[in-house]
């Protein structure tokens, strides 16, 4: 393997993808923006804004960023002399560059949601307590959304591998499989809206963060570990044009 190659593709996937990703956080923060200046100049709302924004809309993005790993870059990069073992590990570091930007993001937000809130008088209406009203509350958000965002990434790229290597047919068909590391995350974390509708319809309580971590790494591992077994063999198509 080796490191520089590796590097390569981060820089290249970099240069790729983080112009896509500014462009899909520009559209959603202007939305909020607007939904959000309506709320404070009304003055009634019952829920964070930012929490129920974030909470499916950007993990669908994040999902389809996955998927493009194997189905758009991997045949390009590998009929340009990339090993596939290069391949893999480049595209890992640029799954942590976007997870991790994502986290920062969502964590961010929350902090200017509360500090809106608290100026427009609207914490005392809501029905639970604010995600993030402390240092310690920001820092617990962070490490949560970065593996959830990991784990969309993901399953997103084991999807596309699927997909790749196995047809339409057999693609749509595993979906369920691909997406569970996902929905183990999201149980361990209460993660709108998945992870929080499956303990709430089943009477869990929120696990421990630690607990939570652990259901995240071990879900990343899995799809990791499936994605370098499915791509190890693949047979690459030719790539048009």
């Amino acid at each position: 393997m080796s490191p520089n190659t590796s590097l390569v593709v981060v820089r290249a996937q970099l240069r790729a993808g983080l112009p896509m990703v500014a462009g899909y956080w520009a559209i959603m923060i202007a939305i909020y923006a607007a939904i959000i200046t309506v709320v404070a100049t009304v003055g009634d709302t019952d829920v964070s804004i930012w929490a129920t924004s974030g909470g499916s809309a950007p993990k669908y993005f994040l999902l389809a960023v996955g998927v493009m790993l194997t189905t758009v870059y991997l045949p390009a990069y590998v009929g340009n002399g990339v090993t596939r073992r290069d391949f893999t590990l480049g595209a890992s570091l640029y799954i942590l560059a976007v997870a991790g930007v994502y986290a920062a993001i969502m964590t961010l937000g929350f902090v200017v949601e509360h500090a809106i809130y608290t100026s427009a008088d609207l914490m005392g209406g809501l029905t639970d307590p604010y995600p993030v009203r402390a240092f310690g509350d920001g820092l617990e958000t962070l490490v949560a959304e970065l593996l959830v965002g990991i784990v969309y990434l993901c399953c997103g790229w084991v999807m596309g591998t699927c997909f790749y290597r196995y047809g339409s047919w057999w693609g749509i068909g595993l979906i369920p499989v691909t997406v569970l590391p996902a929905v183990v995350t999201e149980i361990g974390f209460d993660s709108l809206w998945l992870g929080y509708g499956i303990n709430k319809g089943f009477g869990i309580d929120r696990p421990p963060l630690g607990v939570g971590v652990l259901m995240g790494v071990a879900s990343i591992a899995v799809a990791w570990v499936a994605n370098i077994a499915l791509t190890r063999s693949v047979a690459i198509k030719k790539v048009s044009g």
